[in-house]
């Protein structure tokens, strides 16, 4: 179809058409029908000759912290054998305008090029990129066509998460930690724990050779699973932890308590009051899930699920409720109902601004911004380990 400019050309070229008519003038008919021409034959060839691309979408990196921002780069490959007009790429990314990018013709028969921009992710929360409209015009500019590649990513746009101080989580008296864990997760290391007479059906690659020459009988090397620590962080999403904004800022603090226990090699699950949760995971892998989680984790209910928390081991809970901050006594409930080893805190109405006072009680810890668990988390890991 014709551009704006299009338009206006054919538009003009019709009026000197009737200008000729009306008085008989061919100076008037020559320019009407090379206006009225030009923008017909561009809205001919661009029917015929679409352009014919394929586009590659390369994501980088495929999860961001909120405030930063993504890098997205296309490969737009020509499989036609002429090369392409000027295109215009219209990226749709969910919640926006989406973002425009201008192309030089591509070289026919396996031309390619590449561009790229940067996407800033300012909410929690995810995006969803594409499809993409194409949008050809002539060298001119008369005419137009468009239509769309379906490619779609999806970026996670997770919580900020801060560096604390790694710690190790005990795996306290429960034997069959190792084991459960081993067997869900498809754990394979194994801790040496002696020897033992070999038994008809057991692995001959656990014989230990040299003992069994010395003692004149087959030795068979024992192990045992190895145990990890388990950290569960409990989300308080009851009123008004169920807001965006309380939730952007505990959800932050429980996504640092997590990547910090994972990377010490201890296991950990994020849990809410009202009974989400993610998997029992170990190993720094399995954080990008636990990302996930936070960034579509919205709302919230008062009901505090009997099921919470899921797990035996140690917990941490992380409240936005200012009366479990500023009330003894509510605090006290909420960490025995949840058997929680730290609450902890945050002014969410305030968060960042210093209107309010940090305080670390040992088995409490009250934050007014980010940035500030690192100090604490590092002054009081043994009271975080004791239970």
């Amino acid at each position: 179809m014709p551009t704006r400019a299009g338009w206006g050309v054919l538009i003009g070229g019709i009026g000197f058409l009737i200008a000729g008519q009306l008085f008989g003038a061919i100076e008037f008919m020559v320019p009407g029908i090379a206006a009225a021409g030009a923008v017909v034959i561009a809205v001919g060839v661009r029917r015929l000759l679409p352009s014919r691309v394929t586009i590659a979408r390369q994501l980088t990196p495929q999860q961001v912290p909120a405030g930063e921002s993504a890098r997205i780069d296309l490969e737009i490959i020509n499989h036609a054998n002429y090369r392409t007009p000027v295109m215009t790429l219209h990226d749709a990314v969910s919640g926006t305008s989406g973002v425009n990018l201008s192309l030089a013709p591509i070289a026919a028969n396996g031309g390619r090029v590449h561009g790229a921009y940067r996407l800033p992710a300012t909410r929690r929360g995810v995006l969803e990129l594409g499809p993409i409209q194409i949008e050809d015009t002539d060298g001119l500019g008369l005419a137009r066509r468009r239509h769309r590649t379906e490619t779609q990513v999806r970026l996670i746009v997770h919580p900020p998460i801060e560096p604390l101080p790694l710690i190790r989580v005990p795996a306290g008296d429960d034997p069959l930690v190792g084991e459960d864990l081993r067997q869900s997760l498809g754990l394979s290391d194994e801790e040496f724990d002696g020897l033992r007479e070999y038994v008809p059906g057991d692995d001959l690659r656990k014989i230990h050779w040299p003992s069994s020459a010395r003692l004149g009988e087959l030795q068979v090397r024992q192990f045992r699973p190895p145990r990890h620590g388990r950290l569960s962080v409990v989300i308080d999403t009851r009123p008004p932890g169920e807001t965006t904004t309380a939730i952007d800022t505990t959800a932050s603090i429980a996504g640092s308590i997590a990547a910090t226990v994972l990377e010490s090699g201890d296991a950990t699950r994020i849990e809410t009051t009202d009974g989400r949760s993610t998997p029992l995971v170990t190993g720094t892998a399995s954080l990008d899930g636990l990302l996930e989680f936070l960034a579509l984790l919205e709302g919230g209910s008062e009901r505090l699920n009997p099921a919470v928390p899921g797990s035996g081991g140690t917990v941490v809970v992380v409240s936005a409720d200012p009366d479990v901050a500023t009330n003894v006594a509510t605090r006290r409930r909420l960490a025995i109902r949840l058997r929680a080893a730290i609450v902890v805190t945050v002014d969410a109405a305030s968060w960042g601004t210093g209107t309010a006072e940090l305080y670390n009680g040992g088995d409490w810890i009250h934050l007014t911004g980010p940035g500030q668990l690192a100090a604490h988390w590092g002054l009081r890991r043994r009271q975080v380990t004791v239970r």
